[in-house]
């Protein structure tokens, strides 16, 4: 992203720097009011995500940013110090970016406790200039216009996953607001427009000594952008607001999906300080709100501002119906409040909305609502509601099949941060679905995307590519070493583990006894519910049974639909896929048919089919 410059800074006194230590020197003033102003000379530190403006850092550290998000995931130093980023810091990833439907707000900082939480990267210093005048006869103003968002699909990361020099990181830049803003000081009460603090007819509103003014991007150039862009347009791709994750934390989204199993369970609450609730686009003290976000599980709080009118309360109180936390579980209740949520502006309400109406909960099923909703929270910048949009339009659930649409908002839903579309990306690029160039080179960096974002079946098929060399150099212990750490967190995908011990590849010895264990380990997940759910659990079932004895229950719709799929990528020349069709003749009684499959998948190159044909049950 080329970084643009600030068309002005007027600064009584320079801020503190980003990439070190604050100096205390520089933002020692002189004016006595200053340092009550300011209080101990310390921001207010998030506990474990938030989303603090960045509008207060200077060009050179805004560059800074941009290049290491550039060159991985950026990381950087949280604490009562302020906000500085590790240059020499990162986590191997990439950022995507995604469209959002142009939006214009201001945010007013009127005390020095909303600076300190708002803008921990250089605050301390902007309160050394204005002194005790903010909050008795000044604000501070921050005009944003939001055209887009960039985004990792790493949800959550340990300080294992850091390279270079990381000494004293405590979060990763998850994601950013992109477009443009402007912030000046102004007289306390009055209303100004985001074109006035845009413009240049404020300054007689600001103190001749003390006064901040910083504006990055222009206005005009904001409002012809378009959300379904590849990229902001030009003058219009500022970095406006982080979105932070500390290291070692399960973000809300991850856990709550993991605890319900629904995809109802998405709501990315805003965070703030301890002490602090956000409110109009900014943390704030909640005597000082008209009405802020509840917390999720505050079912009380939730109501409360739900009935004064915030979008988000009202979503957060709909998912608890829907998943019966803190309140008997209603569906109806649910629907009609993401149905309010929705009508408000609140894109993730507009997606939980096309969830009920997917599954019939709480309103009539209609697939053509549901994606209608989908692509209207995919307007609104949120990944998941354009993934389920094209996966809908793409296989024609509920509306007219188009696999062009499709993949572009499988595309969208993948730079925008769902991991799970980037998972299907990748296999529409093996494909060459919907007017994709087949490239397995892509196809594999989309893997690894997915699989950064801990969606197994991304990391198996990641593993895919290095097992034959497919877009990545051949190197089964590689392939071997994700096939491990996906089986560590998805017992369902452990039957690839399986396969590498019972082949001895990657650098495993052969151990038919521990590959048994692993595909019962796989299969087992799929027992638990009375239904061979993923195809790796199919295989992990079929094979306990004709290989090991074992007596598992097989899906035989789960059997067919895998059979035909592999049927066309078998005939498209993937080894792997025809051993994995033999073996699925094999469950079938259809043994002649299975040798010769696995066979075929021996010949034209995969070494475990080579293996299984020496067993007994395919001589």
């Amino acid at each position: 992203m080329e970084r643009l410059p600030l068309r002005s800074v007027l600064l009584a006194l320079p801020l503190v720097l980003l990439t070190g230590c604050p100096d205390r020197n520089l933002v020692r003033p002189a004016d006595p009011n200053a340092a009550a102003a300011r209080g101990s000379e310390s921001v207010y530190v998030i506990e474990a995500k938030g989303h603090p403006l960045v509008v207060d850092w200077q060009p050179e550290h805004r560059g800074d940013l941009e290049v290491a998000m550039r060159e991985g995931v950026a990381v950087v130093t949280y604490d009562a110090g302020g906000l500085r980023l590790l240059k020499d810091c990162r986590i191997d990833g990439n950022y995507g970016f995604i469209g959002v439907n142009t939006k214009e707000q201001i945010v007013r900082l009127e005390s020095a406790d909303e600076v300190k939480a708002n803008l921990p990267a250089a605050g301390l210093g902007i309160l050394a200039n204005v002194g005790g005048e903010l909050g008795r006869s000044q604000q501070l103003d921050v005009a944003i216009v939001m055209v887009g968002k960039k985004k990792t699909t790493w949800a959550t990361a340990s300080k294992k996953d850091l390279k270079g020099s990381c000494q004293g990181a405590t979060h990763f830049v998850r994601g950013a607001t992109i477009g443009a803003f402007a912030m000046r000081t102004g007289a306390k009460g009055r209303a100004r427009t985001v074109a006035e603090l845009f413009g240049s007819g404020v300054a007689a509103d600001l103190s001749r000594s003390k006064s901040v003014e910083s504006v990055d991007g222009a206005l005009d150039a904001c409002r012809k952008a378009s959300p379904e862009a590849e990229g902001p347009p030009s003058q219009c791709g500022a970095l406006i607001r982080l979105e932070l994750v500390r290291l070692g934390e399960r973000s809300a989204q991850h856990a709550q999906a993991a605890a319900a199993a629904t995809p109802q369970a998405t709501l990315e609450a805003e965070a703030c300080p301890q002490g602090f609730v956000f409110s109009e686009g900014k943390c704030t003290k909640p005597e000082a709100a008209t009405t802020h976000v509840c917390k999720l599980g505050d079912v009380r709080d939730c109501s409360v501002q739900c009935e004064k009118g915030n979008a988000q309360s009202c979503d957060a109180l709909g998912i608890m119906f829907a998943l019966g936390q803190g309140v008997s579980q209603s569906h109806d209740e649910a629907a009609k409040l993401f149905a309010k949520a929705c009508e408000a502006g609140w894109a993730n309400a507009c997606f939980n909305l096309g969830v009920g109406f997917e599954n019939g909960r709480g309103v009539p099923k209609d697939g053509a609502k549901a994606v209608k909703l989908y692509a209207m929270a995919c307007g609104e910048g949120l990944a998941i509601g354009c993934a389920s949009a094209g996966r809908s339009i793409l296989w024609g659930l509920g509306v007219q099949k188009d696999p062009t649409t499709g993949v572009k908002l499988l595309q969208m839903g993948c730079n925008g941060g769902d991991e799970s579309a980037c998972s299907d990306l990748g296999v529409m690029v093996l494909g060459g679905v919907g007017g994709l160039t087949k490239d397995d080179k892509v196809a594999a960096g989309l893997f690894k995307r997915a699989c950064d974002g801990n969606v197994a079946i991304g990391c198996t098929n990641y593993a895919y590519m290095f097992e034959f060399g497919r877009g990545v150099p051949k190197s089964a212990p590689v392939a071997a070493e994700i096939y491990d750490k996906v089986c560590d967190f998805d017992p369902s995908t452990c039957v690839w583990r399986g396969v590498m011990l019972m082949a001895g590849l990657g650098g495993r010895k052969k151990d038919a006894k521990q590959a048994g264990a692993e595909f019962q380990k796989a299969c087992n997940k799929a027992q638990q519910t009375g239904t061979a759910g993923t195809s790796g659990e199919l295989l992990a079932c079929i094979l306990t049974n004709e290989l090991y004895g074992a007596k598992n229950r097989l899906d035989s719709q789960m059997a067919d639909a895998a059979a035909q799929t592999w049927s066309e990528t078998c005939k498209a020349g993937t080894a792997r896929d025809c051993t994995q069709l033999g073996l699925v003749a094999l469950a079938a009684g259809q043994k002649a048919q299975a040798k010769q499959l696995v066979s075929h998948g021996c010949t034209t190159g995969d070494p475990w089919a080579c293996e299984l044909a020496k067993h007994a049950a395919l001589k």
